[in-house]
Parts: C-alpha cells; sequence; structure tokens
C-alpha cells in the first residue's frame, strides 16, 4: 500500500490504508511494546517510548539515530490532547521550538483500517544548516508510515 502526502501551508497530511483491523492499527500507536516496532524515520534504530493512555497523559517518543554524521538521540516529548479509542489520538510536541499539533484520525474500510496523520503549526525553519523542518518531517512520516505496515503486515502473518 502507498502512503499519500500533501503539504498545505505549514500543515503536512499523511494518509494510508493497513490492511488491519482498526483495533490492531490503533494499538500500534499507543502500546510500546509495538511503537518501538516502527516509530522514527529511517535513520532510527532505537526508540524508547513513555505512553499514558489517556487524556493528558504523556506521549512521549525518544529516537537514537544513526547516518553518516554519527550516532544521536533525538528526544521527543508529547502530551495526548485527545484521546478516543480505537478512533483518534492528538498530541501536542513540547519542543522548544514551537508547539506543533499532531491529529491522528482512524477509520475502518473495506480491506483494513485508513490512518490519516494531520502535523499541524510545523515551524517554518532551516534544521541542520540544509533541510526546512517540514521536509524532515515529511521524510520521517513517510519511512514509519511504511515501518507500520511492515509492522502490521508481520503481525498479522504471526497470527495467522
Amino acid at each position: 500500500m502507498s502512503t499519500n502526502v500533501e503539504v498545505k501551508g505549514n500543515n503536512l497530511i499523511v494518509t494510508r490504508i493497513y490492511a488491519a483491523p482498526i483495533e490492531k492499527v490503533f494499538d500500534a500507536w499507543i502500546e510500546t511494546s509495538k511503537i518501538k516496532e516502527w516509530w522514527g524515520c529511517a535513520e532510527c534504530v532505537d526508540v524508547r517510548s513513555e505512553v499514558e493512555p489517556r487524556l493528558g497523559g504523556a506521549y512521549n517518543h525518544h529516537m537514537t539515530l544513526e547516518n553518516e554524521h554519527g550516532r544521536f538521540d533525538v528526544p521527543g516529548f508529547a502530551t495526548l490532547v485527545e484521546y478516543d479509542p480505537p478512533h483518534r489520538l492528538a498530541y501536542t510536541s513540547n519542543d522548544e521550538n514551537d508547539e506543533m499539533v499532531i491529529t491522528v484520525d482512524f477509520r475502518p474500510v473495506d480491506g483494513g483500517t485508513e490512518v490519516r496523520l494531520v502535523h499541524s503549526r510545523i515551524p517554518d525553519m532551516i534544521v541542520d544548516g540544509e533541510q526546512s523542518m517540514r521536509d524532515v518531517i515529511q521524510a520521517g512520516w513517510t519511512a514509519a508510515s511504511q515501518k507500520l505496515g511492515d509492522f502490521l503486515a508481520g503481525e498479522l502473518a504471526d497470527a495467522g
């Protein structure tokens, strides 16, 4: 399945259909043992998560990245501002640069679950001296959506 990515102003919209039931897809976003299997960009080699699945709960994901510049940690602190299992979750990233909002909607469709992620309030800034924050975030969500698809396919194959 392919990932559809749209950019509208400072909003990034990522949509993908996963061949898995809505409960399994939603659980992959909430259960830390599952998050570590798919979260992060292509350069992510480790994820440590803390999730308090409730309104106002922590939604923290700390990634270790490895690339040509070396190995480094990227902390991620967030707070759940919407929590409606298995249909929606939204969180604010508590970043020193800005407070971005990520809203994820889960909808059952024929053959699986559609996930629509809206990453809003992306700051208009350059990171690492060369890329826009939006481009970095877009690459991260595109890679993560592929990794989530691979994880769910493997999980369903193991259960079958």
